[in-house]
C-alpha cells in the first residue's frame, strides 16, 4: 500500500484548479499524489494536520514518534507529535489500536516531552488522552 499515493488509494482525484487559494491547499494537492513511502516527515505532518489520508499515514507517523517522540518537521521539535495529538476524537474512536499505541508512546516519553516542550504541553496532551482525546 505504501507504494501508492493517497490519491490512488482513495480513488479520488482532485481537479487541478487554475489557481490555488493558498500555498497550503496547493501543497496538500501535490502531496496526495506522492507515494506514501516517499512522503517526507513534513509532508506527513501537514497531511495529518489537515486530516487528509490520516488512516493511511497514522501507522507511519506512530513509527516515527516511536523512534523519536519529538520528531521535528519544518517548524519545531515535536511538531509531528502535536499534529497527531490534534486528530479529532472520532478518528481515535475508530482507530483504537493506534490510540493505545499513541497513548503508550506519550506515557513512556512524558518526561522528555515535559522537559522539551514544557509542562503545559504535556499536561494538555495527557488530559486529552485521559479524556479519549
Amino acid at each position: 500500500m505504501e507504494t501508492k499515493s493517497i490519491e490512488q488509494i482513495e480513488k479520488d482525484i482532485w481537479k487541478n484548479p487554475s489557481e490555488f487559494p493558498t500555498d497550503m491547499v496547493e501543497k496538500c494537492y501535490q502531496y496526495r499524489k506522492i507515494s506514501i513511502a516517499e512522503l517526507t516527515d513534513e509532508q506527513i505532518r501537514l497531511l495529518i494536520f489537515q486530516q487528509i489520508g490520516t488512516e493511511y499515514l497514522i501507522g507511519i507517523a506512530l513509527e516515527k514518534l516511536e523512534k523519536n517522540i519529538l520528531t521535528e518537521c519544518d517548524f519545531y521539535e515535536g511538531d509531528l507529535l502535536v499534529a497527531v495529538s490534534g486528530l479529532p476524537t472520532e478518528f481515535w474512536s475508530n482507530n483504537k489500536t493506534e490510540f493505545l499505541t499513541f497513548k503508550n508512546l506519550v506515557e513512556q516519553n512524558s518526561e522528555l516531552i515535559k522537559n522539551e516542550l514544557g509542562e503545559k504541553k504535556i499536561d494538555k496532551l495527557i488530559n486529552r488522552i485521559e479524556n479519549g482525546i
